[in-house]
This record gives C-alpha cells, structure tokens and sequence, in this order.
C-alpha cells in the first residue's frame, strides 16, 4: 500500500506533481489566483461543485480547502479525497502529500485488497491518518459495510464530480450513507468539475447538485481574470475521406476469423474439465457458460479478433497484422517462460490457446508496407498529414482514441513511419483496480511503463502521447497546443474535457471528421455547452455588458494631502501607488505580493452602482491593515478597485508604512542621512582629531595650584622587591598593575597604587633634581640642558632626607677604588670612558698582568709600570632596548641582555655613584609612563562620556579603545565581536517592539541603518570618543624625556586620519564591554549614550511588548503538538508557533502571519548565543575564530540541513496480506519531519523542496558523518545541498516564537538548539578541533603569492538538455585542478577549491587532518595570533647589534 506516513513518498518522487493550472515555470513564484480564493471562501461557507476549465486550478482549491478543513476541525476527523479511477488517486495523492507534508495522509488502492480488510484492520490503518485518497467504489464498501463512519469525515472530496448521478458509486455514497445521517454528522461536501453535465441535458445539473447537497459555482466576481489565464483553445474540423477501392483488406484478420468461426465449445479444456467431473454439469457456473458460449479461451480468441476488426477498420491492415503478430508473440513468449502473466491460466488452456494460435496464418514483418497508402486507413494518413503539416518546433499533443488496441498500434505507426521522425511518441492508458484480474491476450500496453509517460511530456522527452479516454479528466497533464479527438468525443462531457487539454495559448483542438459523415453534432455541442453555461454562470451572459461598462469614464473624487510636504493620493493613482509598495516589500522567489482585488456586485438587473471592492495585500503586511474595504459603491469594477486601493493606501499611511512623501518607508529620513554623511558606507580613511595625550594636560596641572598626588611603585621579581619609588603628579589615578619585561627570561609584576594624603609642595624641587639624576643615568644624551620640569617625578620610597640623599648618589667615582666586595653593595653602572661612556653592569672584578692573561679578556691589556696586574672590570653592556612593555622574542634575546660580557680596563672606567637599581628603574620611566598615559585616557574616558555606566572594570574599557596598531597587549577585537551580536539582538529587539506594523523588510532596513558602520563611525566622532581610541604604539626608542614647558608650547590641533570600520568597532568593542561588566541593562545605557535617538528601553520590556501582541489560538491545530514533540517546547501561546510555521506564499483561511518578523528576530538571537557561547569558551578563541564558528554555525545551508533532518518516529499500521482473503496489519513506525509542518501555498516550493530533498539522499550520509567527527566544516557538501532559504527560515522563526513565548528565555531557546543539533555541534567547534576555514579562503593562503583564478564553464549533464557548469582553478599560471557537473556557481567553485587545497596540501606533505589536537583550527599560533611577518617588529628595536655609533654619540657629553 502506498502511504505518506513518512517523507520517503516524496523523495522517491522523480519530480513534484504540479497543481492542475498551474503549468508555468516551476521555478517562478506562482500564488493562487483571485478566482481560485473566490471559490475557496464560497466552499468554506457552503457545499459546492466547483466548475472550472480544465486548467483553471481547481486542485489547488482542493489543497486550500483541506488544509483550512484539518487546521479547524476536531483531531479525529479526517478528509477524504475520492477519485474515479487509479490513476487519478495516485497522482492526487502525490499532489496533496506533497503540498501538505505536515498531515498524514494514505491512499487506498484496489490492488490493497481492502475489500477484505476486517473493522480492526480499517482502525489500524487509518490510525493518525488526516488525508485519505482512494477510489470512489473504496469508500463507498467501507461505509456499507461500517468499517468508516460518516461522522468521522471532516470534508469529503469529489473529484470529476459530474458522476454522481444514477447508480453511480459516488452517488451510492451520498444516498446511503450521507443523507441518511443527521445534519451534524455530515461532512463538508466539495465538488471538483470541468463540465457538471455528463451528457446533453441540461436538467441534470438539479440532480447532480441534489445528490451531493451542493450548489455548482463558477468564478462570478473574476470570471474575467479565470479567461485570462485559461485559454480556449482553436476548433478544428480535421476531414478524412471514406476508404477508396484499392484498400487492402487484412490476410492474418482473414485467418483469424475463421478460427474464431471454428471454435468448438466442446474442445474447450475447461469444458472437458467440467464434464468430466459430475459434481459441476449441474452447476449454475458451467450452464451459464454453455448458454452464453462464455469460457476463458473463447474470449480470448473472440476478444482478439474483435479488437483486431476495430483497429483493421480505424487504421488498416499493416496495423491489424501488426496487432494480431504481436499479441500471439506475446502469449507465446509468457507460456515459453511461465511468465507470471498467465499464472492464473490452467496448462490445458494455454496448450489449447497455443494450438488455436499456431492455426492462424502469421506472416513476417514488412515495414515496406507501411509506407504504402494503401495499407493505412485515409483516417491515419489523415492524421499524419496534419501533425506533418503542423511540424514539431515547440510541439506537445494529445491523440485520443477508442480502445487500448488502438493506442499500441498507432502509436508504433508514428513512431516507424519516416514522415513522423521528429516525433517521440509514448502511450497512457487506463489501470485497473483489481489485483486479481487475469490477464487478456488482447493487451499490447504496459501500463507498468508508462509512469514516467506524463513526466517525459512535461520534460519535453516526449512530445505526443496516444491516450484512451484516461486523461480526459483528473490526471494533470501538461499543458499541450494540440489536441487530437481520432473519433468524435461520445458525448458534452469528453468534448469538454479533451478541449480543456489544450490549454496553452494559440493551441489547437481537433476533432476528425468522415467527409460527407455527420458534422452537425460539433454545433449541436457547441449550443449544449452554452446552454448548461448559462444555468450556473449568470455572469456569463453579462461579459459584453461589463466590457462596456469598464471602459466607460466614472467621476470619482477623493484625496489624502499631507501638508507638510505636499504630498497628495487620489483615487486615479491609488492603484499605482499600492502596487508600488507592494513591489518594495521583501523579496521572495516563491511569493508574488502583488495585491488581490475582490468586488462584490450586489446588482438587481436594473442596473446604478451596484460593485464595491475589497483589496488583500500581502500576508508579510500586519493582519489588522490587511485587508481593506472601499468606501463606495460604484458601476465599474476600475473605480471599485481605485476605492480600495485608496482605503488601502491610506490605512499605510496611518500605521507609518508610508512616509510623509507618500513613498514606501525603505530609505531612513533625510536629515540622519546628512548627519550621518561625514563616514561613508564603505571602510574609509576619516579625519579626527589626535590621540589625547594626558601629559599635557598634566603640564597645565602643574601651573596651577592644585593638589599633587603620590604613588607607590613597587617592582617585583617573583617574591623580590627590585624597586620600591614614589611617583608624584598632580593628577588622580586608579591603581595600576601591569607587566614589564626586562628581557626573555625576566619579567617584572609592577604595581602603582595611589597613596594617603598629598605630596608636600616643599619637598618638589628634591624630588626634580632626584628624577634629573635617575633620567641622566640612562637618557642623558637625550635630555635638555638644565631643565628640571617634568610631568611626572620620582623619589625613593621610605627615604625622609632627599638632599642628603641626592647628594650621596649624585656623581661618579673612579672605577680604581671598586674592590670585588663592592659589586653586591649598590654599586653604579660602569662608564667606559674610552668609549664615549657607554654605560654597562658590573659583573665581576678581576685582576690579569701580561705574563698570566686571563682567558676571559677579551682585550688587549697592558700592565703599569711597576709591572702589577692590572684591574680588570668584567662587565655587560647596558640593555639598548628601552620598550620593557613587550616580551622580545626568543630570536631576540641578545638585544635584551647586550652583546654579552666584556672586559674594560677600571683605569679607563668610572662608575656612577647612583646604585644601579635606580638606573634599571629608570630606564623603565618611559614604559612606566605609556602605561600611566593609556590609564588616565581610560580614567577620563570612565569619568567622562561613560560616566553614566559606573564601570568597575576598566580594563574592559582600556581593552576595548586599544586598536591592534597599538600594540597594548589587548585590543578591542574580541570585544568587538561580542558587541556586534549583543547590539544586533538589542536592535531587533527594539525595532520589533516598536514598530509592530513594520514588516520584516523595513525592519531590516532599519537594523541594518542603526548596527551600520556609517551610523556607529558617526557615534563615535560625535560623542568625543575618537579621541579616546589608542592607536599610536609605544615606540621606546624615540622616547625623549618631556618637559611641561614643551608640552605647553606644543599644544596644537594636530589631526589623525583612521579607518571608519575601527572607529565603528571601537563602539561596538564598547557595547560589549558593558554588556560583560553589568549585563543587558549596562548595555542598553551604553547605546543610550552612542545611538540616543533609539528607545533603547524598550528592550526591557520588549517580549511582554510582542507577547501580548498574540491572542489564544481560536481554531484547533492538532498537528501542532507534532511540532512541540519534535522540538521539544510546549507552547503557551500557540498563534506564535503557528506564525512561525506561515511561509509567506501561503493563502486561504486561518491566515494570521507570515514567519518573517518572527524570523528576524530569531536570526539575531541565534546570533547572539552562538556568539556569546564561543566568546566565553576557555581557553579563549582568537577573533579570527570566533568569526569562523560564528559563520559555521548561523550560515542558511547549516540550518537547512539541520531543519531537513530533525525528525521523530510516529508509530502506525500497515497492511500484510496473508491470503487472498487474510489481511492482518503490522505496526509501523514512519518519521515525520519539522520542514512537512510548513504551511504554504506556492507550488514552487514543493518544486525546489523536491529538489534539495533528492540532493538530500545523495548528501545527507556525508554530511552527518563530517558533523559528527570530521575534522574540517561539509562547506562543500552543504554547498551542494543548497538548501532553499525556507528551511532555514523556519529554524529562526521558531526560535523568535520560544524567545517571545517564554518572555526572553534564552536557556530555552538554547534546550531548543540543542535538540536541533547546533549546541552539540558548537561544542565540538568551539575545542578547536574543527577546520571551519572555508576552502576558497584556505586556498588563498595554500596559494601564497600567486593569484587564485577561478574559470567557470559549461558541460552538458545527464538529463538531455540540462547544462551543469564546471570550474577550473588556476594558481598563479598553473592548472591544479577542474571540476564539473555543478548545480550552482558557489557550489561548483567551493567544489574546485576544496579539491585544489587537497592537491597543494598533499604536495607539501600537510594534509588538513594532521593537525594536531590543541592546534586551532583557523591557521593561528598556540597564543591565538597570527605569525608576525618580516618587518612587523622594525622601529621595535635597534637593527644592528654591534653598531655602537648610536651609543657613542648619545653619550659623548657623559664622557665629557
């Protein structure tokens, strides 16, 4: 039995059965046409037949209707679809499921044996079962015998609804089993017709309707757009004249009569069985056979020639020899193989077939023949002279015949003959319902082949197929131009229905005629037709008058005038308008939002303004100003449809849709635009003011009086005290604790911390002349003559006398009076007076004469004149690095420790008298006073534009204003990261709450205007902030000692140019800090302060906002709690996931919104957690990374797959035949899937969800298993996949609606990921273990220098006809690597690259999986920063390390 229990119905489906009307590209946004929603509102109120021309779309009413019935009615009912013959139910079934995933559906089939099923058997099968499609005589059994009750049935469905009429199983249905119940317990009753008249007489209409409870209607208020899009096709009267004289008769038909003629009844093996056998001589079976001469063999023989006369008659002798060859070979060949075809056969009967066969004169094959006239009928000749005629450039046809006979042989006639070489001719015929029938000699067609017939037509594989009377009704056919009646239709309602085949614009209907036979009854159908028309379609008659009165000019005066622009709307442009805006909502491949116009004509007959319009605009447009109404009546449908419009336009206006201009909101208002145009969208160099230097303003603390502050500086190594000093300045600090770092081995924890009390002004001029003394020990070649002003001074801590003390260090002695005990008791550093007194670390005293050098010296060492060893300093060069801020690499130690140890002679030298431990301490000054520099920058900025935020942790700050040019350590990179979510998600948040009649695209618009560069880059420059911003880096070796007196003098605008992007990031690393130190709240006072003409407080309270919004759901969704199960939320307010679950294209009652707002703020919540989730890992993930995993994990082709597979068993039953007789059932289970419960209404989007889920079967195996353990990201299997937006759509969605259901639950919108597979995934992610880089990019670096080319090109594919691209990737000029057979340019490049990576790594022996475990992933160092390039540390340090010349200068005047 074939079901829809499970989503594998669909995916074996080679393509998506289109709705019936619906033949444009599949590919195209199709939405149902204003008629079809006419009829669909008319069939919610009422029973009705719908009558509509083939074409019109009458199954997609079907669709609406369901899904409207199943969305409002009780959970045990269900619908049932009955169709009148097997064809039609499969192919119904296909439709339906296919449109409606998210309910169960199941088709029954006579060849299910349900006629033996028990009552336990039905309840099982039927079991969570909301769709049934069957034949009508199915149903029919099942309610006589009491196994389906009508009281079950929710809707039931007629399709080619004309039938019920007589003894008819659908009208069986409906007079036993239907009227016989109370009014309560009956169904919902829809008729689906082209022609509600079987035959000629028009009263049966009454009946009809009186059978199935229903009134026929017809499109009455937009019959004009149902004749726009259904065509009526050209009426042709094909003649063919009677058969000439030299027609030739058949020989084989001839032979075949006389077998026939010689049966002899009492030779027949069953006959000879039966007599044989007392018991059954009597038996009424054998003298019913006897008196009507009826046994298997003799039908069969009779059947034959009786077919084979009817095809000698309408096609001529080859093809009667033809058929007669064929049908014996056929027998012959399923006795010789025991074919299952003739298993219900006894041997005697097919030994006596066989015997009857053989005496028949078969000949050979003479295709010759076939080309002579005279061995065709003029019928056929006839017919090929016409499609010759016709030719086949963009053809597509329909040749209806009388009996299966004829549609085998006709069919081999136009595909052997050489005149009709261009045509590709297939065959469709009926299929029987009954399993057990036998099989019949007489068949020639297989209707086992034919079910890829109609797809073939509609791939243009095929181009004419020869029918019976199979796809006169209800099969959807393609669309064709030319349709063929070889008889004449047998009565109004083939003629009917064949016409509705030809559907397609300039198309052909013909009807072939004997000449001189009856053509009269072509006008006699003609009459009945619109005679029958006229009976059920009063508006018909009225299309002259309606042409008339549209085209006539109707006053009408109204207008909207917006004073203080200008602005005017009138009626005559409202339409205009309205499109207008329409056009400006979101795009969307599979929604038209163009508006719908309904009238409504309560005309008498006697004429005057009778017609009122309706207008329904998008279902993205908020339900309360939908929909609206015009003001008026009026006499044409034009100015009906301008007083809508009007109406519409104006409701717009008023819930802020439409600007002051009467424009369509889409751009943001002038006057931000200018004030926002000093920064342009793009990265660009800006001009702002400089980086502040907090030493100038020191300098002018310092000329005024003022309170001067003291500072402990305690400088550790391990456990030691190395220096322990007082810092004076005239300005407050907070403490400060950072790292310097004297070499690669050392690093020293300082510490500056304000002190009790202020600094006694006395003590001042000391404390100058002690901080001289400590800067001229290292710096003096770089300080000023005699200038004693400097912004920050420094004294010994714990030292009460400073001149006594200043007098006891200051000087130097002879390096002749150090002793060895000296080195350890504070001694100075050692001049080298020889050279220029370069300064150097006295390591150790030694004592060498000419005749025992030492082997350390270095030097050439001559002895004094007594001949007495000489002394001897051992002694390392002072450090020339003076930036302690950054750690040397190991490569560089050298330039940290000197150029080693040397050996001076102690009468060249002389040594300071200030310890040396205040020197080292100097030389840490100028790294000292970076750090006090980007403190007090922090300290100002804290107190000043971020006052309002009381932040505790400033560090945050300092991080988030240093830029990566500052090398500070740290910089506002990462922070930036989680400012950019964490503003994003405050943003939707706000916009939703606000502006609840925004659709999803305004909406965006304006996110997208706030979080934008351009509008941050302007924040920052408006609030002072970019003077904030730490660019500049700490360059020791330029440092100079400062002078308050310069920096006074030197105060001047000096300008700096930056980047837009880092002065927007700076903002943003600003958001993120304050959401880390104090939350969400902190963080909407942060925006308050950067982006203050948004109402950040909403944010607050946004989802009590947007919660309250929604109502109890008033209709029953059972399949509801489907969905709940599979994501594991229960909802309490169940409109949101209903909301969630709207596609946008989706039309027809219980219709609140679609998904796209509840979207849009699911796609920043999803953000927002992925990041924050990445963002908080330990050990901490470079920027680099965060980005990768964040574009991993939210990217649409991510989603989609995840949506596509996240599914749940559902237990049922399935039917087992046991026996003939015995059908028992088996429980089941099937998945059903989150992507099913999808409501829409665009045939497109069933199309291209085929579509990825074929893709889906090929891909999906790899895709997990990558997931699960891979070491890198499927970027090209999910490439491949392609998932449509949908899908991931519908993920956000739903979690928008969790996010507002539980009023900012985010551990529940997190339980919900999780279930959904993204936390799982996140986690492997974020441990480091993944490669998330995507190829394109990898290959980039992979290529080094060459340029990455990619070529792309055509092949053709599998499918005849369809071209699948190719991309060749180029390295510099060399060919790696070319791929084919792509979907898509993105997927086909993404293919190449991640081919072409493999290459260039196994070329160099690194192949992505042998990266070790704790290596990230992302092509960063074990610290998490990129390898630092040639040239990265220049200005860092002295290039040259022997190169005194620098030195010998610098210190000359000490020498001196």
């Amino acid at each position: 039995m074939s079901t829809a229990t499970s989503n594998d119905s669909e995916i074996d489906m080679t393509k998506c059965v289109m709705l019936e009307g619906d033949d444009a590209d599949p590919r195209q946004a199709l939405k149902p046409r204003a008629y079809q929603l006419e009829m669909l509102e008319e069939s919610m109120r009422r029973n009705i037949i719908v009558a509509l021309d083939t074409g019109a779309g009458k199954t997609l009413i079907a669709v609406l209707r369901i899904q409207a019935e199943l969305e409002r009615c009780p959970p045990e009912k269900f619908v049932w679809f009955c169709v009148p013959n097997v064809a039609l139910a499969v192919q119904q079934y296909h439709t339906i499921s296919t449109q409606l995933p998210g309910f169960q559906a199941r088709v029954l089939l006579g060849a299910d044996n349900c006629e033996y099923w028990t009552k336990q058997c039905w309840d099982d099968v039927l079991t969570g079962i909301r769709i049934v499609v069957s034949t009508v005589e199915i149903l029919r059994d099942a309610l006589a015998h009491g196994f389906v009750q009508m009281k079950g049935i929710a809707l039931l469905i007629f399709d080619e609804a004309h039938h019920a009429t007589k003894n008819h199983p659908a009208s069986r249905i409906m007079r036993d089993s239907y009227h016989t119940v109370e009014s309560e317990d009956r169904p919902a009753i829809l008729g689906l017709t082209a022609s509600p008249l079987v035959n000629s007489k028009v009263g049966n209409l009454q009946v009809l309707e009186s059978n199935l409870n229903a009134i026929s209607r017809t499109p009455k208020l937009h019959r004009e757009e149902l004749l726009r899009f259904v065509y009526q096709p050209e009426l042709i009267k094909l003649m063919y004249p009677p058969k000439g004289a030299n027609y030739v008769q058949s020989r084989m038909l001839k032979s075949l009569e006389v077998v026939y003629a010689r049966f002899d009844f009492e030779q027949d093996p069953w006959v000879i069985r039966m007599r044989s056998d007392p018991s059954s001589t009597d038996s009424k079976t054998f003298r019913k056979a006897l008196a009507n001469h009826r046994t298997y063999c003799h039908d069969q023989i009779k059947g034959l020639y009786d077919k084979a006369l009817a095809v000698h008659d309408e096609l001529g002798s080859w093809a009667t020899d033809y058929y007669i060859r064929e049908c014996i070979r056929k027998f012959q060949q399923a006795a010789a193989q025991q074919s299952f075809v003739l298993d219900a056969i006894e041997d005697e009967e097919k030994s006596y077939l066989g015997e009857k066969f053989r005496e028949i004169m078969v000949g050979g094959y003479d295709e010759t023949l076939l080309l002579d006239d005279c061995h065709l009928t003029p019928k056929v000749q006839s017919l090929m002279n016409f499609l010759e005629a016709i030719g086949t450039a963009k053809f597509s046809g329909l040749v209806f015949v009388q009996t299966r006979a004829e549609v085998a042989v006709l069919s081999q006639i136009l595909s052997m003959h050489t005149r009709m070489h261009s045509l590709a001719v297939s065959t469709f015929v009926g299929a029987s319902g009954f399993s057990s029938r036998k099989s019949q000699m007489s068949e020639l067609v297989d209707v086992k082949n034919q079910s890829q017939t109609l797809d073939d037509l509609r791939e243009g594989r095929k181009n004419l197929i020869i029918t019976t009377n199979a796809l006169e009704e209800g099969i959807d056919v393609s669309a064709c131009n030319v349709v063929i009646c070889f008889d004449k239709p047998p009565n109004l309602k083939s003629f009917i229905q064949r016409r509705g085949r030809a559907r397609m614009s300039t198309s052909k209907y013909v009807i072939m005629f004997e000449d001189g036979g009856d053509s009269r009854a072509l006008s006699t159908w003609h009459e009945l037709e619109a005679e029958m028309k006229q009976t059920y379609m009063d508006e018909m008659r009225r299309l002259h008058e309606i042409d008339n009165l549209e085209n006539m000019e109707e006053e009408g005066e109204r207008s909207l005038l917006v004073e203080k622009t200008g602005a005017k709307l009138t009626l005559g442009d409202a339409v205009q308008h309205l499109y207008h805006f329409c056009a400006t909502l979101p795009a969307d491949p599979y929604v038209d939002c163009s508006p719908n116009f309904f009238f409504d004509d309560q005309s008498s007959g006697l004429g005057g303004k009778s017609i009122s319009g309706k207008v329904v605009l998008p279902i993205s447009i908020n339900p309360s100003i939908r929909e609206a109404y015009g003001k008026s009546r009026w006499t044409t449908e034009k100015m009906a449809k301008r007083d809508a419009a009007f109406e519409a336009y104006v409701a717009l206006y008023e819930a802020g849709l439409i600007d002051e201009h009467l424009l369509p909101l889409g751009r943001v208002d002038p006057g931000i635009d200018e004030a926002y145009s000093v920064v342009e969208k793009r990265p660009s160099l800006v001009e702002i003011c400089d980086q502040i230097d907090i030493w100038q303003s020191v300098a002018r603390e310092w000329q005024e009086p003022t309170d001067i502050y003291p500072y402990s500086i305690k400088i550790k190594h391990h456990d030691q005290t190395i220096a322990d000093m007082l810092m004076i300045l005239p300005l407050s600090l907070p403490r400060i604790a950072f790292e310097l770092f004297w070499d690669t081995a050392i690093a020293f924890e300082t510490a500056i911390e304000p002190m009790a009390g202020l600094y006694p002004k006395a003590a001042i001029g000391p404390a100058a002349d002690i901080t001289s003394i400590l800067l001229k020990s290292v710096f003096k070649g770089k300080m000023d003559h005699d200038r004693y002003d400097f912004p920050a001074l420094y004294v010994p801590n714990k030292i009460k006398d400073l001149q006594l003390w200043l007098e006891t260090v200051s000087g130097s002695v002879s390096a002749k009076d150090v002793c060895a005990d000296d080195i350890d008791s504070g001694i100075g550093l050692i001049r080298d007076l020889s050279q220029g007194g370069i300064p150097h670390i006295l390591h150790d005293v030694l004592y060498a004469s000419m005749e025992d050098p030492s082997s350390k010296n270095s030097m050439e060492i001559d002895t004094n004149r007594n001949n007495e060893p000489n002394m001897l300093l051992e002694a390392r060069r002072l450090p020339k690095n003076v930036d302690f801020l950054h750690q040397l690499p190991s490569h560089d130690a050298s330039k940290a420790r000197g150029s080693g140890i040397k050996t001076l002679l102690a009468e060249s030298c002389e040594i300071d008298r200030l310890p040396f431990i205040y020197s080292r301490f100097a030389m840490l000054i100028p790294s000292i006073q970076h750090k006090i520099q980007v403190a007090a920058v922090v300290e100002r900025l804290c107190n000043g534009i971020l006052l309002p935020l009381h932040f505790e942790n400033w560090e945050l700050v300092k991080t988030a204003i240093s830029a990566s040019s500052a090398r500070e350590g740290t910089d506002y990179q990462v922070l930036e990261f989680l400012g950019d979510s964490i503003l994003k998600f405050c943003t939707s948040l706000v916009l939703m709450a606000e502006h609840l009649n925004y659709h999803e695209g305004v909406l965006s618009h304006k996110k997208d205007h706030i979080v934008s560069n351009g509008r941050l880059a302007s924040a920052a420059i408006q609030t002072g902030l970019e003077g904030y911003i730490l660019t500049k880096p700490f360059a020791g070796h330029k440092w100079r000692p400062m002078y308050n007196s310069k920096s006074l003098a030197e105060q001047s605008t000096k300008k700096r140019e930056i980047s837009s992007k880092t002065l927007a990031d700076v903002v943003e690393a600003l958001i993120g800090a304050s959401y880390l130190d104090g939350g969400l709240e902190k963080t909407l006072k942060c925006l308050e302060i950067f982006l203050p003409e948004v109402p950040w407080g909403t944010a607050l309270k946004a989802t009590e906002i947007l919660y309250n919004v929604y109502e109890p759901q008033i209709y029953s969704f059972a399949h509801l709690a489907q969905v709940e199960h599979l994501i594991s939320y229960k909802f309490r307010m169940p409109s949101l996931l209903v909301e969630a679950l709207t596609h946008p294209s989706h039309h027809g009652p219980n219709t609140s919104s679609s998904y796209n707002r509840l979207e849009f703020v699911g796609d920043a919540i999803l953000d927002k957690i992925v990041s924050t989730t990445a963002f908080n890992h330990e050990p901490r993930i470079p920027t680099h990374g965060l980005h990768l995993i964040r574009t991993a994990l939210v990217n649409g082709h991510f989603l989609g797959f995840l949506c596509l597979t996240l599914g749940a068993s559902i237990p049922g039953f399935d039917p087992v035949v046991d026996g003939p007789r015995n059908v028992s059932t088996v429980r089941t289970s099937t998945s059903r899937y989150l992507w099913q419960y999808m409501r829409y209404s665009s045939p497109t989007v069933s199309f291209n969800r085929q579509a990825c889920l074929d893709r889906l079967q090929e891909l999906q195996m790899e895709i997990e298993e990558c997931l699960l353990a891979a070491a890198h990201y499927p970027w090209s299997a999910l490439a491949r996949l392609e998932p449509p937006k949908f899908f991931s759509d519908i993920v956000e969605s739903i979690l928008g609606a969790i996010y507002i259901d539980t009023k900012g639950s985010i551990l529940d919108c997190q339980h919900f990921l999780e279930v959904l597979g993204i936390m799982p995934y996140l986690r492997r992610v974020v441990e480091g273990s993944v490669a998330l880089l995507h190829p394109k990019e990898e290959l980039g670096q992979l290529a080094d220098r060459n340029k990455v080319k990619y070529v792309p090109g055509k092949e053709e594919g599998e499918e005849v006809g369809r071209e699948r691209l190719t991309c060749t990737i180029l390295v510099g000029e060399r060919e790696v690597v070319k791929v084919g057979d792509g979907l898509g340019l993105m997927e086909v490049q993404t293919r190449a690259a991640e081919k072409a990576c493999n290459i260039l790594r196994m070329e160099r022996g690194n192949s992505r999986g042998e990266r070790s475990k704790g290596q990230d992933p992302v092509g960063l160092d074990e610290d998490g920063e990129k390898d630092l390039k040639q040239g990265d540390l220049e200005g860092y340090y002295d290039d040259d390390d022997d190169d005194d010349d620098d030195d010998e200068d610098e210190y000359m005047t000490a020498a001196e």
